[in-house]
């Protein structure tokens, strides 16, 4: 493919035209693969951009390393050789563990989770029993639920619902991963979906799968995509076709998708503020954390009230 004719695509990176993304510079519009992505404060960046803005081209997850000094250089080749040195399967390992490896291991090991949750729910009901977030169940108060329940799928009639959140899940969880890092990712995941799984127990409903931190997700990742067009329109198409979805495969989570939604949307615009004032790491993730208590106090305090 010539170099217009990327340009031309949507659906690849101007500067590696056999990669695909959906990802595009804020700046100048044109789509960039994880390798030419660069987060800022104002969002990401093509290194083109950043070259004219007089900046560094060099790329980063927004959670990985800082660069080391000019005297660690020798060091740090002698490690890459190493690294070089061992088997295959080893190389592949240590990027996957390492912080600030790519490889989207939290968005793997998510959908490997709910997979493992739903074959075992096929031979007993003790996954739900012990990890589902529902009221008629089992107490509120038993908090871990409001997390363990985004990965709970139980029986056969919840297969085409574990299928199509996996699908989602992978096809988007990944490269936010890759631009968040795994730390953001994380805290995005579970909290988003511990605020949608609390709003539904405030309601007295319960709530699995992997939907409601989905939605979270792409609540941030709207954000970071608003100021593009292209980007905004294709995220918010991705967003009705699974809200379509969800409604028809569980009508009574609506409640579940606004909470998760309206955290994902309140995180990214909390990484944003204290990137842009240099604060302190964890204060954001604080904030996150605050925010989900809040609501699970109040899901608690309902429950009590109500004698359920």
């Amino acid at each position: 493919m010539s170099g217009a004719g990327a340009e031309a695509d949507a659906s690849v990176c101007y500067r590696h035209p056999g990669r695909t993304s959906w990802t595009l510079c804020e700046r100048c519009g044109r789509t960039i693969c994880p390798e030419c992505q660069i987060l800022t404060p104002q969002g990401v960046r093509c290194p083109t951009c950043i070259e004219e803005l007089g900046g560094s081209v060099q790329w980063a997850p927004a959670a990985g390393p800082r660069p080391q000094p000019k005297k660690q250089k020798r060091a740090r080749a002698r490690s890459t050789t190493t690294l070089d040195d061992r088997p295959g399967w080893q190389r592949v390992l240590i990027d996957m563990l390492r912080p600030g490896g790519s490889t989207p291991v939290l968005s793997w090991g998510a959908a490997i989770l709910a997979v493992l949750i739903w074959v075992v729910g096929l031979f007993t009901d003790a996954p739900y029993l012990l990890l589902a977030s529902d009221p008629r169940v089992a107490p509120v108060w038993q908090i871990w639920r409001f997390v363990t329940t985004d990965f709970v799928y139980t029986g056969l009639v919840a297969l085409l619902s574990l299928i199509f959140g996996i699908v989602f899940l992978l096809l988007n969880g990944p490269m936010i991963e890759r631009q968040l890092g795994r730390a953001r990712f994380a805290a995005l995941f579970l909290v988003s979906g511990a605020i949608g799984a609390a709003w539904m127990a405030i309601a007295g409903l319960p709530e699995t799968g992997l939907f409601t931190p989905i939605f979270g997700l792409l609540g941030c990742y709207l954000v970071l995509a608003w100021s593009v067009p292209r980007a905004r329109a294709q995220m918010l198409i991705m967003l009705g076709i699974l809200l379509v979805l969800n409604l028809v495969l569980s009508p009574f989570e609506i409640l579940a998708i606004i909470g998760a939604f309206g955290a994902g949307v309140g995180a990214m615009q909390l990484f944003r503020l204290f990137d842009e004032r240099r604060s302190r790491p964890s204060t954001p993730y604080l904030l996150m954390i605050a925010g989900a208590a809040f609501f699970v106090v109040i899901a608690i305090v309902r429950q009590l009230a109500t004698g359920a």
